[in-house]
Protein backbone atom coordinates (compact mmCIF):
# COMPACT_ATOMS: atom_id res chain seq x y z
CA UNK A 1 0.00 0.00 0.00
CA UNK A 2 1.69 3.29 -1.20
CA UNK A 3 5.29 1.79 -1.26
CA UNK A 4 6.23 3.84 -3.58
CA UNK A 5 5.02 6.90 -2.70
CA UNK A 6 6.97 6.01 0.94
CA UNK A 7 10.15 5.29 -1.11
CA UNK A 8 9.73 8.33 -2.87
CA UNK A 9 9.72 10.27 0.62
CA UNK A 10 12.81 8.20 1.91
CA UNK A 11 14.38 9.35 -1.31
CA UNK A 12 13.69 13.23 -0.19
CA UNK A 13 14.59 13.02 3.22
CA UNK A 14 17.87 10.92 2.40
CA UNK A 15 17.11 8.30 4.60
CA UNK A 16 19.26 5.20 3.57
CA UNK A 17 16.03 2.71 4.80
CA UNK A 18 13.36 2.87 6.99
CA UNK A 19 12.70 -0.57 9.40
CA UNK A 20 9.91 -2.13 11.23
CA UNK A 21 9.20 -5.31 13.20
CA UNK A 22 5.96 -7.62 13.02
CA UNK A 23 4.49 -5.32 16.23
CA UNK A 24 4.27 -2.64 14.02
CA UNK A 25 1.13 -2.48 12.16
CA UNK A 26 2.73 -0.56 9.52
CA UNK A 27 4.87 -3.82 8.44
CA UNK A 28 1.50 -5.56 8.00
CA UNK A 29 0.10 -1.76 5.91
CA UNK A 30 3.14 -2.24 3.27
CA UNK A 31 3.41 -6.23 2.93
CA UNK A 32 -0.21 -6.63 3.50
CA UNK A 33 1.02 -9.88 5.82
CA UNK A 34 1.68 -10.23 9.30
CA UNK A 35 4.17 -12.54 10.19
CA UNK A 36 5.10 -14.53 13.09
CA UNK A 37 8.37 -12.55 12.96
CA UNK A 38 9.83 -10.43 10.83
CA UNK A 39 12.28 -7.17 9.65
CA UNK A 40 10.99 -5.20 6.89
CA UNK A 41 13.47 -2.84 5.40
CA UNK A 42 12.50 -0.43 2.65
CA UNK A 43 14.78 1.64 1.06
CA UNK A 44 14.45 4.49 -1.54
CA UNK A 45 15.12 1.45 -3.92
CA UNK A 46 14.92 -1.85 -2.85
CA UNK A 47 12.18 -3.29 -0.37
CA UNK A 48 13.35 -7.09 1.62
CA UNK A 49 10.87 -9.11 3.87
CA UNK A 50 12.31 -11.38 6.17
CA UNK A 51 10.49 -14.01 8.12
CA UNK A 52 11.46 -16.87 10.01
CA UNK A 53 10.79 -20.31 8.42
CA UNK A 54 8.13 -21.34 10.98
CA UNK A 55 5.85 -19.16 8.39
CA UNK A 56 5.08 -19.80 4.39
CA UNK A 57 7.17 -17.95 2.30
CA UNK A 58 4.66 -15.53 0.85
CA UNK A 59 4.98 -14.31 -2.62
CA UNK A 60 4.94 -10.03 -2.51
CA UNK A 61 5.03 -7.58 -5.43
CA UNK A 62 8.24 -5.29 -5.67
CA UNK A 63 9.29 -6.97 -2.10
CA UNK A 64 12.07 -9.62 -1.88
CA UNK A 65 11.07 -12.47 0.84
CA UNK A 66 14.17 -14.02 2.74
CA UNK A 67 14.73 -16.35 5.46
CA UNK A 68 16.17 -15.04 9.34
CA UNK A 69 19.06 -17.68 9.21
CA UNK A 70 22.51 -17.71 10.70
CA UNK A 71 23.47 -15.70 8.23
CA UNK A 72 21.15 -12.82 7.43
CA UNK A 73 22.91 -10.05 9.49
CA UNK A 74 26.37 -10.60 7.55
CA UNK A 75 23.52 -8.89 4.41
CA UNK A 76 23.14 -6.16 6.40
CA UNK A 77 24.69 -2.49 5.09
CA UNK A 78 26.88 -1.70 8.41
CA UNK A 79 27.50 1.71 7.21
CA UNK A 80 23.83 2.57 6.70
CA UNK A 81 24.31 6.54 7.95
CA UNK A 82 20.66 7.35 8.08
CA UNK A 83 17.79 4.73 9.44
CA UNK A 84 13.87 5.70 9.88
CA UNK A 85 12.03 4.03 12.58
CA UNK A 86 8.51 4.33 14.11
CA UNK A 87 8.73 6.55 17.03
CA UNK A 88 5.16 5.86 17.88
CA UNK A 89 5.46 2.18 17.79
CA UNK A 90 8.80 0.65 18.30
CA UNK A 91 10.48 -0.12 22.24
CA UNK A 92 13.74 0.89 23.52
CA UNK A 93 14.37 -2.64 23.44
CA UNK A 94 13.88 -2.77 20.00
CA UNK A 95 15.80 0.67 19.02
CA UNK A 96 19.23 -1.05 20.91
CA UNK A 97 19.11 -3.97 18.96
CA UNK A 98 18.95 -1.54 15.75
CA UNK A 99 21.64 0.23 17.08
CA UNK A 100 24.00 -2.45 17.51
CA UNK A 101 23.16 -4.06 13.83
CA UNK A 102 23.83 -0.12 12.80
CA UNK A 103 26.27 1.72 14.74
CA UNK A 104 27.57 4.43 12.56
CA UNK A 105 23.62 5.46 11.99
CA UNK A 106 21.60 8.58 12.75
CA UNK A 107 17.64 7.40 13.78
CA UNK A 108 15.12 9.60 12.54
CA UNK A 109 11.17 9.60 13.49
CA UNK A 110 9.33 8.27 10.34
CA UNK A 111 5.71 8.05 12.45
CA UNK A 112 4.13 11.33 10.76
CA UNK A 113 5.01 10.41 7.81
CA UNK A 114 3.11 6.76 7.91
CA UNK A 115 0.13 8.09 9.65
CA UNK A 116 -0.34 10.61 6.39
CA UNK A 117 0.07 7.93 4.31
CA UNK A 118 -2.43 6.30 6.10
CA UNK A 119 -5.21 8.53 6.64
CA UNK A 120 -6.44 8.31 3.43
CA UNK A 121 -7.13 4.24 1.67
CA UNK A 122 -6.51 2.91 -1.48
CA UNK A 123 -8.94 1.45 -3.37
CA UNK A 124 -8.17 -2.34 -2.36
CA UNK A 125 -7.98 -1.06 1.11
CA UNK A 126 -11.86 0.26 0.97
CA UNK A 127 -12.58 -2.92 -0.89
CA UNK A 128 -11.47 -4.79 1.98
CA UNK A 129 -13.14 -2.54 4.55
CA UNK A 130 -16.35 -2.30 2.90
CA UNK A 131 -16.33 -6.70 2.82
CA UNK A 132 -15.54 -6.80 6.84
CA UNK A 133 -18.84 -4.40 6.68
CA UNK A 134 -20.76 -6.79 5.24
CA UNK A 135 -19.46 -9.83 7.34
CA UNK A 136 -20.81 -7.31 10.50
CA UNK A 137 -24.14 -6.81 8.95
CA UNK A 138 -24.42 -10.27 8.25
CA UNK A 139 -24.04 -11.28 11.74
CA UNK A 140 -26.15 -8.73 12.86
CA UNK A 141 -29.07 -9.48 10.90
CA UNK A 142 -28.97 -13.14 12.19
CA UNK A 143 -28.64 -12.18 15.55
CA UNK A 144 -31.83 -10.48 15.18
CA UNK A 145 -33.51 -13.76 13.89
CA UNK A 146 -32.54 -16.03 17.14
CA UNK A 147 -31.76 -13.17 19.60
CA UNK A 148 -34.84 -14.93 21.51
CA UNK A 149 -33.04 -17.86 22.05
CA UNK A 150 -30.11 -16.63 23.95
CA UNK A 151 -30.30 -15.50 27.59
CA UNK A 152 -27.10 -13.49 28.65
CA UNK A 153 -24.89 -10.47 27.30
CA UNK A 154 -22.32 -13.06 26.30
CA UNK A 155 -24.29 -15.74 24.55
CA UNK A 156 -25.31 -12.61 22.32
CA UNK A 157 -21.78 -11.51 22.07
CA UNK A 158 -20.50 -15.23 21.50
CA UNK A 159 -23.10 -15.44 18.80
CA UNK A 160 -22.38 -12.08 16.83
CA UNK A 161 -18.49 -13.58 17.00
CA UNK A 162 -19.46 -17.37 15.59
CA UNK A 163 -21.23 -15.62 12.60
CA UNK A 164 -18.59 -13.24 11.68
CA UNK A 165 -16.08 -16.52 11.50
CA UNK A 166 -18.41 -18.42 9.42
CA UNK A 167 -18.38 -15.88 6.91
CA UNK A 168 -14.26 -16.25 6.81
CA UNK A 169 -14.19 -12.83 9.15
CA UNK A 170 -11.68 -12.09 12.05
CA UNK A 171 -12.63 -9.91 15.03
CA UNK A 172 -11.62 -6.24 14.88
CA UNK A 173 -11.95 -6.08 18.46
CA UNK A 174 -13.61 -8.06 21.87
CA UNK A 175 -17.22 -7.63 21.06
CA UNK A 176 -19.24 -5.45 23.56
CA UNK A 177 -22.83 -6.62 24.71
CA UNK A 178 -24.06 -4.18 27.29
CA UNK A 179 -27.76 -4.97 28.49
CA UNK A 180 -30.06 -2.04 30.33
CA UNK A 181 -27.19 -0.37 33.13
CA UNK A 182 -24.16 -1.89 32.15
CA UNK A 183 -24.34 0.20 28.21
CA UNK A 184 -23.80 3.51 30.73
CA UNK A 185 -19.85 2.07 30.24
CA UNK A 186 -19.32 2.72 26.81
CA UNK A 187 -16.87 0.17 27.17
CA UNK A 188 -18.64 -2.31 29.40
CA UNK A 189 -16.95 -5.50 29.67
CA UNK A 190 -19.55 -8.19 28.42
CA UNK A 191 -20.84 -9.94 31.47
CA UNK A 192 -23.00 -13.39 32.39
CA UNK A 193 -25.78 -10.44 32.74
CA UNK A 194 -29.05 -11.88 31.97
CA UNK A 195 -31.28 -10.47 28.97
CA UNK A 196 -34.30 -8.81 30.10
CA UNK A 197 -36.22 -5.81 29.41
CA UNK A 198 -34.90 -2.68 28.12
CA UNK A 199 -32.15 -1.32 26.04
CA UNK A 200 -29.29 -4.26 24.86
CA UNK A 201 -26.55 -2.34 23.11
CA UNK A 202 -23.99 -3.97 20.40
CA UNK A 203 -20.58 -2.90 19.51
CA UNK A 204 -18.94 -5.19 17.16
CA UNK A 205 -17.00 -5.61 14.17
CA UNK A 206 -15.46 -7.78 11.28
CA UNK A 207 -11.94 -7.87 10.16
CA UNK A 208 -11.26 -8.84 6.58
CA UNK A 209 -7.74 -8.78 5.22
CA UNK A 210 -6.60 -7.29 8.45
CA UNK A 211 -8.92 -4.25 7.69
CA UNK A 212 -11.58 -3.18 10.26
CA UNK A 213 -15.50 -2.82 10.40
CA UNK A 214 -16.96 -0.98 13.52
CA UNK A 215 -20.68 -1.03 13.90
CA UNK A 216 -23.13 -0.31 17.20
CA UNK A 217 -26.60 -0.97 17.40
CA UNK A 218 -29.01 -0.61 20.35
CA UNK A 219 -32.05 -2.69 19.86
CA UNK A 220 -34.85 -3.35 22.87
CA UNK A 221 -36.28 -6.57 24.45
CA UNK A 222 -39.52 -6.49 25.57
CA UNK A 223 -41.98 -2.78 24.70
CA UNK A 224 -40.61 0.60 25.27
CA UNK A 225 -42.08 3.60 27.19
CA UNK A 226 -42.59 6.76 25.42
CA UNK A 227 -39.61 8.02 26.81
CA UNK A 228 -37.52 5.20 25.64
CA UNK A 229 -38.22 5.67 22.29
CA UNK A 230 -38.31 9.76 22.16
CA UNK A 231 -34.20 9.18 23.39
CA UNK A 232 -33.95 6.48 21.19
CA UNK A 233 -34.93 8.91 18.08
CA UNK A 234 -33.47 11.68 19.52
CA UNK A 235 -30.08 10.50 19.15
CA UNK A 236 -30.94 8.47 15.80
CA UNK A 237 -32.00 11.87 14.06
CA UNK A 238 -28.49 13.34 15.62
CA UNK A 239 -26.26 10.27 13.93
CA UNK A 240 -28.35 10.79 10.62
CA UNK A 241 -28.05 14.28 10.86
CA UNK A 242 -24.29 14.34 11.47
CA UNK A 243 -24.04 12.23 8.51
CA UNK A 244 -25.53 14.45 6.49
CA UNK A 245 -23.19 16.96 7.24
CA UNK A 246 -19.83 15.40 6.16
CA UNK A 247 -18.81 16.99 3.38
CA UNK A 248 -14.90 17.82 1.87
CA UNK A 249 -13.04 20.23 3.48
CA UNK A 250 -15.12 20.38 6.98
CA UNK A 251 -12.79 19.15 10.33
CA UNK A 252 -14.02 16.20 11.78
CA UNK A 253 -14.30 18.00 15.09
CA UNK A 254 -17.53 19.89 13.67
CA UNK A 255 -19.23 17.25 13.22
CA UNK A 256 -19.23 16.50 16.80
CA UNK A 257 -19.89 19.78 17.19
CA UNK A 258 -23.20 19.83 15.59
CA UNK A 259 -23.99 16.81 17.17
CA UNK A 260 -23.95 17.97 20.37
CA UNK A 261 -25.65 21.00 19.25
CA UNK A 262 -28.79 19.17 18.00
CA UNK A 263 -28.80 16.86 21.39
CA UNK A 264 -29.76 19.87 23.42
CA UNK A 265 -30.27 19.94 27.17
CA UNK A 266 -29.12 16.36 26.91
CA UNK A 267 -25.59 17.11 25.54
CA UNK A 268 -23.97 15.87 29.01
CA UNK A 269 -24.78 12.78 28.57
CA UNK A 270 -23.00 12.33 25.06
CA UNK A 271 -19.47 11.35 27.11
CA UNK A 272 -17.04 10.59 24.11
CA UNK A 273 -15.75 11.64 20.84
CA UNK A 274 -18.12 12.00 17.68
CA UNK A 275 -16.04 8.95 15.93
CA UNK A 276 -12.94 7.94 14.97
CA UNK A 277 -10.97 6.69 11.76
CA UNK A 278 -10.43 3.35 10.59
CA UNK A 279 -8.79 0.86 8.65
CA UNK A 280 -6.34 -1.43 9.90
CA UNK A 281 -6.54 -0.20 13.62
CA UNK A 282 -9.56 0.16 14.69
CA UNK A 283 -9.00 3.79 15.95
CA UNK A 284 -6.53 5.36 13.42
CA UNK A 285 -6.41 9.10 12.02
CA UNK A 286 -8.77 11.07 10.54
CA UNK A 287 -9.49 12.27 13.89
CA UNK A 288 -12.49 14.14 16.04
CA UNK A 289 -10.42 16.08 18.24
CA UNK A 290 -10.60 19.73 18.50
CA UNK A 291 -6.83 20.90 17.69
CA UNK A 292 -6.92 18.68 14.18
CA UNK A 293 -6.32 20.46 11.53
CA UNK A 294 -7.11 17.99 9.04
CA UNK A 295 -10.40 18.25 6.83
CA UNK A 296 -12.27 15.39 5.68
CA UNK A 297 -10.99 14.32 1.92
CA UNK A 298 -11.62 12.11 -0.39
CA UNK A 299 -10.03 8.19 0.58
CA UNK A 300 -10.81 8.66 4.37
CA UNK A 301 -13.37 6.31 6.42
CA UNK A 302 -14.11 6.73 9.99
CA UNK A 303 -17.12 6.48 12.29
CA UNK A 304 -20.24 8.17 13.35
CA UNK A 305 -21.46 6.89 16.39
CA UNK A 306 -23.26 9.61 19.09
CA UNK A 307 -23.93 7.71 22.49
CA UNK A 308 -26.33 8.94 25.55
CA UNK A 309 -25.74 7.37 29.11
CA UNK A 310 -28.10 8.15 31.65
CA UNK A 311 -26.46 6.65 34.58
CA UNK A 312 -28.32 3.95 36.73
CA UNK A 313 -30.97 3.75 33.96
CA UNK A 314 -29.68 3.12 30.14
CA UNK A 315 -26.82 3.77 27.09
CA UNK A 316 -27.87 4.48 23.86
CA UNK A 317 -25.17 4.01 20.71
CA UNK A 318 -25.83 4.09 17.11
CA UNK A 319 -22.53 3.58 15.21
CA UNK A 320 -21.68 3.58 11.92
CA UNK A 321 -18.51 3.02 9.52
CA UNK A 322 -18.19 5.93 7.09
CA UNK A 323 -16.54 6.26 3.44
CA UNK A 324 -15.69 9.55 2.00
CA UNK A 325 -14.91 9.43 -1.57
CA UNK A 326 -16.03 12.70 -2.63
CA UNK A 327 -19.94 11.67 -1.82
CA UNK A 328 -20.69 9.63 1.93
CA UNK A 329 -21.06 6.03 1.66
CA UNK A 330 -22.33 4.30 4.85
CA UNK A 331 -20.38 1.02 4.86
CA UNK A 332 -22.50 -0.74 7.56
CA UNK A 333 -26.14 -0.81 6.70
CA UNK A 334 -27.97 -2.64 9.06
CA UNK A 335 -31.54 -1.00 9.79
CA UNK A 336 -31.31 1.70 12.52
CA UNK A 337 -34.85 2.19 13.69
CA UNK A 338 -35.51 0.96 16.88
CA UNK A 339 -35.58 -2.55 16.21
CA UNK A 340 -37.89 -4.32 19.49
CA UNK A 341 -37.85 -8.09 20.19
CA UNK A 342 -40.52 -9.61 22.71
CA UNK A 343 -39.19 -11.48 25.27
Amino acid sequence: MKLKAFQSYLKKEKINSAIFTEKDINLTYFTQVKPSFSYLFISPKKVTLYITQLDKKPRLKDISVEFLDKNWKKKLNKNTKKIGLNYASITVAGQKKLKKLFPKAKFVDISKKLVELRETKTVNECKCIMKACQITDYAFSELIKKIRNLKTEQEVADFLEKKIKEKNGELAFPTIAAMGKNAVIPHHQTSQQKLKRGFLLLDFGAKYKNYCADMSRTIFLGTPNKNEIEMYNLLLGVQKGAIKEVKAGKKLFELDKFARKQLGKYSSYFIHSLGHGLGLDVHEMPSYIKDNTQKIRPGQVFTIEPGIYFPGKFGIRIEDTILFDGKVKILTKSRKELIKVNI
